[in-house]
């Protein structure tokens, strides 16, 4: 049987990036003479639909991969409407304004590059990890995160602002001006975050709080520099009791993971926990919306994924 390439493709990344991007893609499929399907994303969730559907048992061929072409979102929504993770073979051609997925695993920030290490079809299985938001239950492949940061993901999904850097080649700028407009409004709140083994850590004034899977999010913010997509660990930050001043020298630290020596910055490692807070908090999930809650739980999948790549070139080796 004939391997095939169903792709998820996301023309409207990057303020229409991925549409430019698309042909050259495709025009490098055909050359190649590979066989393939696509499915343009129509809305809001529609990656997660037609990746469902797609790998819904009895109608996946495990042999066959599933690829995705987009932003961070457009992977978070194809990963997260996965039937079966160990069942499916995962590419991913980042072309959005933040792309933490790719930067944390190693995948080329160049199409080309990027579909060149999926076609040569080498594996390496990650984690993915799990938040369960009431009763429903959302998966990430970078971070999921409650306060702060998942306040400036709310509004960059919905900023006119991140479309005109976009256009401009600045959108990683759409989060640093976010973040500043929201640091006027930001009003700090009480955390406590119950660890697997029935610790509770509990913190006041907390400006926000991350379980990561990979080191970055928020374009290029390196919040936990250990984070391993591979050890079957999250990797947990939580920043409490920081004036608010001093977050203008965090973040820029944060850029080059040397933050954590803060005496506010704490970490933890675990393989689930749960966040309690006094009141609702914005949460986000690889910078898409979790909406507004006051309890969180969080962990990994039993299966993981298995996404190609390159890993003796680019691969997350450390």
């Amino acid at each position: 049987m004939t391997l095939m390439y169903h792709i998820i493709v996301n023309k409207k990344s990057r303020s229409g990036r991925g549409e430019k991007l698309w042909p050259v893609i495709e025009g490098e499929l055909e050359r190649r003479r590979t066989e393939f399907r696509v499915y343009p994303t129509k809305y809001h969730g529609s990656a997660r639909e037609t990746a469902a559907r797609l790998t819904a048992k009895g109608v996946w061929n495990p042999d066959d991969v599933l690829l995705a072409i987009g932003g961070d979102g457009t992977a978070n929504e194809a990963v997260d409407g996965i039937t079966s993770l160990s069942d499916v073979k995962f590419g991913y051609i980042p072309t959005g304004s933040g792309n933490d997925f790719a930067r944390g695993a190693g995948i080329p920030s160049d199409p080309l590059q990027a579909l060149e290490a999926v076609l040569k079809g080498e594996e390496k299985e990650i984690n993915i990890g799990t938040a369960l938001l009431g009763s429903q239950k959302r998966r990430f492949l970078v971070s999921t995160g409650i306060g702060f940061d998942a306040g400036i993901c709310h509004e960059a999904l919905a900023s006119k602002i991140k479309n005109t850097l976009n256009r401009l080649h600045l959108g990683k700028l759409t989060y640093v001006m976010i973040a500043l407009r929201q640091l006027f409004y930001l009003e700090p709140f009480t955390l406590d975050a119950a660890l697997e083994n029935g610790e509770h850590r509990s913190f006041e004034n907390v400006l926000f709080a991350v379980a990561m899977n990979f080191p970055y999010e928020g374009g290029g913010f390196c919040f936990c520099p250990e984070a391993d997509g591979t050890d079957d660990l999250l990797d947990v930050m939580v920043v409490s009791n920081l004036a608010k001043w001093k977050v203008s020298y965090l973040l820029p630290m944060a850029l080059f993971g040397r933050h954590t020596g803060f005496p506010e910055v704490h970490m933890e490692r675990c393989s689930s926990l749960s966040f309690q807070t006094d009141r609702a908090e914005p949460v986000h999930l690889d910078g898409e919306s979790g909406g507004h809650r006051t309890e969180e739980r969080i962990g990994l999948e039993t299966e993981r994924l298995r996404l190609l790549g390159d890993w003796v070139k680019e691969g997350m080796e450390r």
